[in-house]
């Protein structure tokens, strides 16, 4: 006897216990709304323990007790919700801010639904603290040269500030030691010169270079210097 089967059988199935989260494409602009799922079910990852490749080419194991575990998901999406596919390095946000990459999409269930492995990079990489960002606006001053004006731009971008070295520098016929860091951000954004980053206890980075989101799943690195 010939058995029938729908594939809306078991995508009732799956969605049971379904969330709504909204899809963020990879270099979408910041602020942008992005498409509301209101079916997506989220399942605890089955992947073993990972190695992590960072943007200096050093291997190193993903924290264990418990902690990957935590930070990888596997998200069912619900194919008719969506125009388009999900693509790797898309976010998918859910109800409680947590930004989760998508790393490998697979169509599942007949074409159904899309199932997407995504991870969590603001807790696999140790994102512990909270910057905001400043963008400059310039206008001539009373020399007649263009003088910034430094206003806020994004607020509550999960990071960390990690000491990278120092270096000499002469600065009105003195000498003096500059101390630099290396900030890693959950969000990948474009920022150059015009822009600077403010620690909460009112400390102010400059930008001196950046490393983009090349490798899909790591996080975005800009070097920096304090600004006195």
């Amino acid at each position: 006897m010939a058995l029938n089967f729908n594939p809306t059988d078991d995508l009732a199935t799956v969605l049971d216990g379904a969330e709504s989260v909204t899809l963020l494409r990879r270099g979408s602009m910041p602020g942008s709304s992005g498409t509301t799922i209101t079916h997506a079910l989220r399942r605890a990852a089955t992947t073993r323990e990972a190695v992590v490749r960072n943007r200096y080419d050093t291997w190193k194991k993903a924290p264990s007790d418990g902690r990957l575990t935590a930070c990888d998901v596997t998200w069912h999406l619900p194919a008719n919700e969506l125009e388009d596919s999900p693509r790797l390095g898309d976010v998918i946000l859910d109800g409680a801010g947590r930004r989760w990459t998508i790393l490998d999409v697979q169509l599942a269930t007949l074409g159904a639904r899309w199932r997407c492995s995504s991870r969590d990079l603001a807790l696999a990489f140790g994102l512990d603290d909270t910057i905001s960002i400043l963008k400059a606006t310039y206008t001539k001053g009373d020399c007649g040269a263009a003088e910034p004006t430094w206003l806020m731009w994004r607020t509550g971008i999960r990071a960390r500030i990690q000491p990278a070295d120092t270096k000499e520098d002469i600065k009105h016929e003195a000498m003096q030691t500059v101390a630099r860091y290396r900030i890693f951000l959950e969000e990948d954004l474009v920022l150059d010169h015009n822009h600077r980053i403010q620690y909460p206890d009112g400390t102010f980075y400059r930008i001196t270079g950046a490393v983009g989101a090349e490798r899909i799943g790591e996080v975005q690195s800009i070097y920096t210097e304090i600004v006195r």
